[in-house]
């Protein structure tokens, strides 16, 4: 269960162990959880806490929930986004991203993304993983946005890859790019400098980017594992497969499953079928390839609870404006046919909402009955 919030404890008023019961009586086994310690910001659901809720929140302890999980044999994953961080970019603008036409990176909706090459973002991130593991000793850290820039969520099936930006094309980066790869490109130039890239160095430029990316991991990993050496990494992966836009998981977002494997020990695949315009079905066809992909590496599928990104920007997109219970129960089928060893369930919220309906009756009871 992803739980994005802290809604369970302060619109629920839940206390930890009650949570918990509900979390255990569900089925739940693992969860990746934001916390006061490592708060998330907001994205397409509000997940940083509003002025009215600081007080109650104020009381939660983030141990007492993670030892109460433990207690009930339930793993706990501490969730933070890695290259996602609004506040963080806007107090150092400099780090913003440039894309192949020389256009400095926009918010698109709620989203503003950092490349992992940026240092400064990475050490900061690390700064606060550390006292984090120190004091919730989790079983894991689940690491959120560990890729390069852009909204995946609006690459649906009509969209050309030429017309969706492709970061970074900073001289900051392509110095670092020439600097590692010796390649002779244009500094100063992002328009000439992606043509070079396109015609001579695809490959390395590829290759670089990825490296970059599992560099990243590999540094946060280290420094969490000082403190707990058995710590595993969660990896929020892309979910698409190598020949969707032309590689663009590994090109453009500089996601690749066999590189990060190498130090990842859990794939959570965002396999949001409403949010892409996907059928039911899809979920466990892309978790099975992201499995086959990292050399049978631990790969859990993350399906919707509800549907999203239908509104503003996203309005008129074709997305389905429901995912009725049948066709939540036709995913979770899908995902157990497959060779994907988990779903996931965003987010813990949806099911509290619904927890004493029908529909969220039977749908506890097909996860409850998850490959028993």
């Amino acid at each position: 269960m992803k739980i994005y919030d802290n809604v369970w404890y302060t619109r629920f008023r839940l206390e930890p162990e009650e949570a918990a019961d509900i979390l255990a009586v569900m089925g739940v086994t693992y969860v990746m959880a934001q916390s006061r310690i490592l708060p998330m910001q907001d994205t397409a659901i509000e997940s940083a806490a509003t002025a009215a809720d600081a007080a109650r929140l104020a009381t939660l302890d983030d141990r007492a929930f993670r030892d109460a999980l433990a207690a009930r044999g339930i793993f706990y994953f501490a969730s933070i986004n890695i290259g996602f961080d609004p506040a963080f970019i806007g107090a150092h603008p400099d780090l913003v991203p440039i894309d192949q036409t020389g256009r400095r990176e926009e918010k698109v909706d709620w989203y503003m993304g950092l490349p992992p090459d940026r240092t400064a973002n990475i050490d900061h991130k690390i700064g606060m993983i550390e006292p984090a593991v120190r004091a919730l000793m989790p079983d894991g850290v689940h690491l959120g946005f560990i890729r390069w820039p852009g909204l995946w969520e609006i690459w649906l099936p009509d969209v050309r890859r030429e017309d969706m930006p492709d970061f970074c094309y900073g001289p900051g980066t392509l110095s670092r790019f020439c600097s590692d790869t010796g390649a002779d490109i244009p500094l100063n130039d992002p328009r000439a400098a992606s043509k070079v890239i396109a015609e001579r160095y695809p490959a390395a430029w590829r290759d670089w980017k990825c490296g970059v990316t599992t560099g990243a991991v590999t540094r946060i990993k280290a420094a969490a594992a000082a403190i707990k050496p058995d710590v595993e990494i969660a990896i929020n992966t892309l979910p698409f497969f190598t020949d969707d836009f032309d590689n663009a998981v590994e090109e453009v977002f500089g996601q690749s499953v066999p590189g990060l494997a190498g130090v990842a020990e859990v794939f959570e695949v965002m396999t949001y079928h409403q949010i892409l315009g996907r059928d039911a079905e899809w979920p466990g066809r892309i978790g099975a390839d992201v499995k086959r992909r990292s050399g049978g590496r631990t790969t859990v599928c993350t399906i919707q609870g509800s549907a999203l990104y239908l509104e503003g920007m996203h309005a008129g997109r074709g997305r389905s404006e429901t995912i009725s219970t049948e066709e939540f129960i036709h995913m979770v089928d899908a995902v157990e046919a497959s060779d994907a060893d988990g779903v996931c369930v965003f987010t813990f919220t949806d099911f509290l909402n619904m927890r004493d309906t029908a529909d969220g009756r039977r749908r506890i009871d097909r996860l409850r009955a998850f490959r028993k």
